[in-house]
């Protein structure tokens, strides 16, 4: 059973939360958090606990499931993003600065805000665990601007759900000339680099 950590600000709505990991046969830990609490030196403590495992799922209270999750399809995208050596793998974004499509459902991505749902690989552990990570910055603006080698699976798994808490992933990054409507020009790329593979 794949184990994943979701953090949350709000406990009383744990329970709904919690039947949509179970339904997909996540063995579910929740993590709740204070207004003073930073959302990286809490991740910190659970990579420190988990340091031995090939990768930790984390995922926040506006995180939801889309209906293209299933079982084989995350473990695919993780088994191709190992191979790949990637840091990270995305489950959803709102919104990217640079993109690029590297093989079948998987895009290297650079500048990105809104992910909600996030697969961190035991060889970016030391970045946690040789830092600070005090700062009240939100986590993808964290790996944003200091992890290399971030995937991002498409289509999306995870999609934004507004969960009535102010600590919003929509307003989080400041890179100019985010590209709206991801999922839309995500299906197009792919649709291009099919039609000249086919091509050639």
């Amino acid at each position: 059973m794949k184990k994943i950590f979701v953090f949350s600000f709000q406990p009383e709505k744990s329970s709904n939360d919690f039947k949509q990991y179970e339904e997909r046969h996540f063995e579910t830990e929740f993590i709740f958090l204070d207004k003073q609490e930073s959302f990286l030196s809490t991740l910190q403590n659970v990579i420190k606990r988990n340091h031995e495992e090939d990768y930790v799922i984390i995922s926040t209270s506006q995180h939801h499931f889309s209906p293209y999750y299933t079982d084989e399809y995350l473990q695919d995208c993780i088994n191709k993003v190992k191979k790949l050596d990637g840091n990270v793998l995305l489950g959803g974004i709102l919104g990217f600065e640079k993109v690029l499509e590297v093989t079948d459902h998987i895009f290297w991505i650079d500048g990105f805000k809104g992910a909600q749902f996030f697969i961190i690989f035991n060889k970016t552990f030391p970045l946690f665990l040789q830092n600070d990570c005090n700062d009240q910055i939100p986590l993808d603006v964290f790996l944003s601007s200091n992890v290399e080698d971030v995937f991002l699976m498409h289509p999306f798994i995870s999609v934004y759900k507004n969960d009535g808490n102010t600590y919003s992933f929509k307003n989080t990054i400041d890179f100019q000339n985010l590209n709206e409507n991801p999922e839309i020009l995500l299906e197009e790329l792919s649709q291009i680099k099919k039609y000249y593979s086919y091509e050639s």
